[in-house]
């Protein structure tokens, strides 16, 4: 039986988690893709990190929806983290190619095995900021570090979301794909 309240989702929501340690640019990466700045509280837009949960949502080209969880990065915050992955039909993993792969990244990633997600692409992010030796090693770095993972082999997107973004078109275009990410 349809329903026609307005709190009704599309037949097609893909439930999307960001993951990555502090500051590897996973809210960023966010707002680039929907124009929307989840850091909202006070004390996130004062210590520029985030501390809550943020939710939105993009709506592909298809049409198909991805709802959007962006989580905290900082290890104080795992709980958090936590509470925004379960039930995540797939994952973003977040990793800067200024600083490579992080404590919290290896963390995440284990977490999200942990609860059973099993679909998922890399981000990696800041591209902009680094030569590309420096971005051939981050990438490198990724790949070793997903090996034997959900991860081993999902596509890894070069982005920026600074002031000239890149890669966001590719990143959208994944996530629409028919078993996306």
């Amino acid at each position: 039986m349809k329903s026609d309240s307005a709190l009704d989702l599309p037949e097609d929501v893909l439930v999307v988690g960001t993951a990555g340690h502090i500051d590897h640019g996973k809210t960023s990466l966010v707002r680039a893709l929907t124009g929307v700045d989840l850091d909202r509280l006070p004390e996130e837009q004062l210590r520029g990190i985030t501390i809550a949960l943020g939710f939105t949502r993009l709506v592909l080209p298809s049409g198909r929806v991805a709802s959007l969880i962006d989580v905290p990065g900082h290890e104080r915050l795992v709980r958090t983290m936590i509470s925004g992955a379960t039930g995540l039909d797939a994952v973003v993993l977040c990793v800067s190619a200024v600083e490579g792969v992080m404590p919290q990244t290896r963390e995440h990633l284990a977490i999200l095995e942990l609860l059973g997600v099993r679909q998922g692409l890399v981000a990696l992010t800041m591209t902009d900021l680094v030569d590309e030796e420096m971005l051939e090693l981050a990438a490198m770095d990724v790949e070793e570090a997903v090996e034997g993972t959900f991860l081993d082999g999902a596509p890894v997107l070069h982005t920026a979301a600074g002031p000239t973004p890149a890669g966001i078109e590719a990143l959208i275009a994944a996530l629409d794909a028919p078993q996306a990410p």
